[in-house]
């Protein structure tokens, strides 16, 4: 054997015994199921679009044994297109799961807790994610996720990744601009949703992040409260080209409204939309939602 064989089987041997030494673990899930794996599961079943983005940059194609039927969506996934073909797309079908027989599933929150204990009554072992709502979550929870599948230095490396874009995209002012998003369903976003975190991180305010809010973070949003509010920003959600109900019609409402023209942000052409694939994850991809926000406002190019 050549020296070179020699020292790759060597790296091989101790990148093994280092996987090797991170199990057993025993981890918790937001349902507070607790689980043990003796080793690193192979076969992963994603059931989440924020599962999907995270294992896409931190596991090879081949150990999906399936992921969201969303993942293709132009309109809501930020990976659409980059899952190969190969991998099947389910949701949390419990028949289809079963046949293809995952070592684990990352299902969400709000995921059938039927469907997730007719899995687990299977054998198969269901993670249920939590749906963090601070950046510092969000990358604890890829760690996580990094130490559960075996691929603790992927997951890291996808955060120090992070950090490096903010500190390297961010373009800071003194100026404190005071942001407002407003969407088709004519509500706005709280302190309660990771919209909140993204207009911090862009090192701006949230003017509704003290109103009271539903379960998901969200307050009704009327004409007179926009015009009592005074946003400097407005953003709206922007949908694929392909969508005939798109941001279009919201965008010329919003313009052309007799009722909003004295708020600031229409009156200056301070209105964006903003494709609903970046506002919607909250992955490690939230990073390119905040430096989005960041430079659409600050009317600097892109990084």
């Amino acid at each position: 054997m050549g020296s070179f064989m020699r020292g790759f089987a060597v790296l091989v041997y101790l990148y093994s015994a280092v996987v090797w030494a991170q199990f057993p673990i025993t981890v918790t899930d937001a349902s507070g199921q607790s689980m043990t794996f003796d080793k690193a599961p192979e076969k992963i079943s994603s059931k989440t679009l924020f599962s999907d983005e995270v294992l896409l940059d931190m596991i090879p194609a081949k150990r999906f044994s399936s992921v969201t039927n969303l993942v293709d969506d132009e309109h809501f996934s930020v990976i659409a297109g980059k899952v190969p073909a190969s991998v099947p797309r389910l949701d949390l079908n419990v028949e289809q799961i079963l046949v293809n027989r995952p070592d684990l599933v990352f299902a969400a929150t709000w995921s059938d807790r039927g469907r997730i204990q007719q899995l687990r009554s299977a054998g198969i072992k269901v993670f249920v994610l939590p749906v963090p709502s601070t950046l510092i979550e969000i990358e604890e929870l890829i760690k996580k996720m990094g130490k559960i599948v075996g691929e603790d230095n992927n997951a890291k490396a996808i955060v120090v990744d992070m950090e490096r874009r903010l500190e390297e995209g961010l373009v800071y002012t003194s100026h404190k601009y005071r942001v407002l998003d407003y969407n088709n369903w004519g509500t706005s976003s709280t302190r309660d949703s990771t919209w909140q975190l993204i207009v911090e991180q862009s090192g701006f305010d949230n003017v509704v992040a003290d109103l009271d809010a539903d379960k998901y973070g969200q307050t009704p949003m009327s004409k007179e409260l926009i015009v009592a509010l005074d946003p400097e920003v407005l953003f709206i959600p922007a949908f694929a080209a392909n969508d005939e109900s798109g941001s279009t019609d919201l965008l010329h409402q919003v313009l052309t409204d007799p009722a909003l023209r004295n708020v600031k942000a229409v009156k200056e052409g301070n209105v964006y939309p903003i494709p609903q694939y970046l506002r919607s994850t909250y992955s490690q991809y939230i990073v390119d939602t905040i430096l989005f926000v960041n430079r659409a406002v600050l009317g600097t190019p892109a990084p």
